[in-house]
């Protein structure tokens, strides 16, 4: 069944349920209806019988020899057996019938009810004849001073006519009110969920060629806007996500395909003019530094896409950010020397919860670029410091500087401002890229304060939550 029921289309479901819920609540109202409108006709009926107990009472007498005698005359002047409103009956205290008056002769009586059992006020509906059901009320009376005890009828064929109407209706309006509101939710289900399929028709024209094109959204205020607008962003980011793979594999085999151009081009020379030995020696040495650079370009490849396949959170552990700093100075104290360049570290003792590889990872970086762009004899500033709940780590240079437009393109996978100057200088563009993913890795981001006419400070902000007191 539960098969059968996910295999039918949304529209159909949901007339289904409109359909079911409207039987529910039609029986339901029904049922409440016919209950209400049963108390109160067998309610009216009650008043009624005590109305009749009254009259009748009142109209009891006792003749000379002790019989009861009903004194009111029909409208013909009979006094027996005149059709009156009410029917009723006499017993006295020791169960003995000492009056009866009903609207049919007592020879044709099929079957009496039995005598009073008790002397209280007693209600109840009794079937008299097949299809005649009559109330009746059971009261204690006085007829001149002689207690007995009277018995009133009310005819039910009225009020059970007009209930079985009412349920003859509810049978026959309930199932076409059901239908109704089948087809109902029907056409409304199918007018509302035709975005939906506009939508579809939509998705199944949009390729990885076609990402451009997004989902129709005539009414973004609804639940089937909100989902077409998020379709469509996430449409918006495959676009961007595709445009920039297909940057990357165009940069990546670009800066694959120049030191291996170098390589071969190299060798060539080495083949055709490898008499001399000097001219080896520096043909090979020419040789082992694309090598190196080619290495150089598959490791930071390869720890970017390393980073980018792992979705679970960094491996946190508590970190001496001064520390650190001062293991990054000594790493990189040779390199420094070699363009007479000063590493300084200015912490105080923070301690934070991070991924010391992944945070030693992204200050290697921006330490090793610092040292790449800023002139011989300047100075290289490690700074950690904590400020509003957070520490951040900066790297100061004093290189060129970096114009105010490319301050988030620089993180960008093999972006250069100058690519010949770059190359030039030993790098492959995937430094900061490396360094931003590091960084967003352990909760923080990296921004870069830099102007064009003077160095540049990256800094490092990891969140309150990361800060350890």
């Amino acid at each position: 069944m539960n098969a059968w029921w996910q295999r039918r289309s949304v529209r159909f479901r949901l007339a289904l349920w409109y359909a079911a819920a409207t039987a529910l609540v039609l029986i339901a109202f029904g049922w409440f209806v016919y209950e209400v409108i049963e108390h109160r006709l067998g309610a009216e009926i009650d008043r009624q019988l005590r109305i009749d107990f009254d009259l009748i009472e009142a109209q009891l007498s006792l003749d000379q020899e002790g019989t009861v005698r009903w004194n009111v005359r029909g409208s013909h002047g009979d006094e027996g057996f005149a059709r009156i409103s009410a029917w009723f009956e006499v017993w006295s205290d020791n169960r003995e019938l000492l009056l009866r008056h009903w609207p049919i002769l007592e020879a044709n009586i099929k079957e009496a009810p039995p005598a009073p059992q008790t002397s209280t006020l007693k209600f109840a509906t009794i079937e008299l004849e097949p299809a005649l059901f009559v109330r009746v009320m059971e009261r204690p009376g006085r007829v001149q001073g002689r207690s007995v005890i009277i018995r009133v009828f009310r005819d039910q064929t009225e009020m059970r006519r007009t209930l079985r109407e009412i349920v003859e209706v509810s049978v026959l309006g309930f199932p076409l009110a059901v239908a109704l509101a089948a087809i109902g939710g029907y056409l409304v289900a199918t007018r509302s969920l035709r975005p939906l399929d506009a939508m579809a028709r939509q998705a199944r024209r949009i390729t990885s060629e076609s990402l451009s094109k997004r989902l129709p959204n005539p009414n973004p205020s609804d639940e089937l806007g909100r989902l077409a607008t998020v379709f469509n962003e996430t449409l918006a980011r495959l676009e961007a996500s595709f445009a920039e793979l297909q940057r990357f594999t165009a940069d990546a085999s670009h800066e694959l395909r120049s030191p291996l151009t170098a390589l071969r081009a190299v060798g060539e020379v080495a083949l055709r003019d490898g008499d001399d030995p000097a001219t080896l020696r520096e043909t090979i040495g020419s040789m082992l530094e694309e090598g190196e650079r080619l290495t150089d370009l598959v490791d930071a490849l390869l720890t970017l896409a390393r980073m980018d396949a792992t979705n679970a959170d960094a491996a946190r552990e508590e970190v001496d950010v001064a520390a650190l700093l001062d293991e990054i100075r000594d790493q990189f104290q040779v390199l420094a020397s070699e363009k007479r360049q000063t590493l300084t570290v200015t912490s105080d003792f923070i301690a934070v919860q991070a991924d010391r590889t992944l945070l030693r990872l992204a200050l290697v970086n921006l330490v090793h670029n610092a040292i790449r762009h800023s002139p011989s004899g300047s100075q290289i500033s490690l700074i950690a410091a904590r400020r509003a709940g957070k520490i951040d780590v900066s790297v100061k240079d004093s290189g060129p500087g970096i114009a105010p437009e490319y301050h988030q393109k620089i993180f960008e996978r093999f972006f250069r401002v100058d690519k010949a100057r770059s190359r030039s200088r030993g790098g492959v563009g995937l430094g900061l890229a490396i360094a931003k993913r590091a960084v967003e890795r352990n909760g923080g981001q990296i921004v870069v304060e830099s102007n064009s006419d003077r160095g540049s400070v990256f800094r490092i902000e990891l969140p309150s939550w990361a800060t350890n007191a």
